[in-house]
């Protein structure tokens, strides 16, 4: 039998704090869409995770690419700090049947967050006056690699943080089945992508479209969200789908 499912209203009882994470999150995933297409501008070589052959290309590709890396930090850290926020507001939403695994893949993206603050630092503001140092092979060889593995464990919790956050399919939020199988699928990129990388296997060219996809996700997520928090607002009841 299907059960109404929580309609967000726990904290404060305000009101307003679903529409809150709402905006927060979405604003988040804007942001973090428009640092993936400057990390594309950018090029793979100067900004991703394996995407150079060598650390010799990967420095050259950072002075030439240094204005869009310098775009996509300054763009990607606030945007890391909304997403963060925004997934701890939706931790506090969570109740009942469910929720510990919801709760865990919430904590994990506001985590991923945390994670990505510094890697869009790095990548604005570390690694291109580093690429440009004289004589500086080894600094730039030490930081890019510090850079390459916080992107990918960054990735893969947000990967696994949105397979654990869509778990279960009786979220209101996932009304619109659409929000409940893109963080399905992003997740499955992130997590399958990033594990590669770590492990040294291919799919590392799989990591930036994985970062977009979740950013995605986390938009159409963010609309029912807000959607949902408008219906509560006007005593309209959810009503809670069986998990698929």
């Amino acid at each position: 039998m299907n059960k109404p499912a929580p309609n967000g209203h726990h904290a404060a009882d305000d009101p307003r704090f679903g529409r809150i994470a709402a905006a927060l999150i979405g604003a988040g995933a804007l942001g973090v869409i428009a640092t993936s297409a400057f990390y594309a501008l950018a090029g793979p070589p100067a900004a991703l995770p394996g995407g150079a052959a060598s650390i010799e290309e990967a420095r050259a590709a950072t002075v030439t690419a240094a204005g869009w890396m310098r775009m996509a930090g300054l763009v990607g850290m606030p945007s890391d700090v909304l997403l963060a926020v925004g997934g701890l507001m939706m931790v506090a939403m969570k109740r009942g049947e469910g929720a510990g695994v919801a709760i865990a893949g919430w904590l994990a993206m506001a985590i991923a967050g945390v994670l990505f603050i510094i890697v869009d630092a790095m990548v604005a503001l570390v690694l291109p006056p580093a690429a440009l140092l004289a004589h500086g092979e080894a600094a730039y060889a030490g930081l890019r690699a510090l850079f390459d593995v916080l992107f990918a464990i960054g990735a893969w919790t947000t990967g696994a943080g949105a397979l654990a956050a869509a778990w279960s399919a009786h979220w209101p939020e996932y009304r619109w089945r659409v929000v409940l199988w893109l963080m399905r699928s992003a997740g499955v990129v992130g997590v399958l992508a990033n594990t590669a990388y770590l492990l040294g296997l291919p799919g590392s060219r799989l990591i930036g479209p994985g970062v977009a996809l979740v950013a995605v996700a986390l938009l159409a997520l963010s609309g029912a969200v807000y959607s949902n928090s408008r219906r509560a607002d006007e005593g309209t009841p959810f009503i809670a789908m069986k998990s698929p």
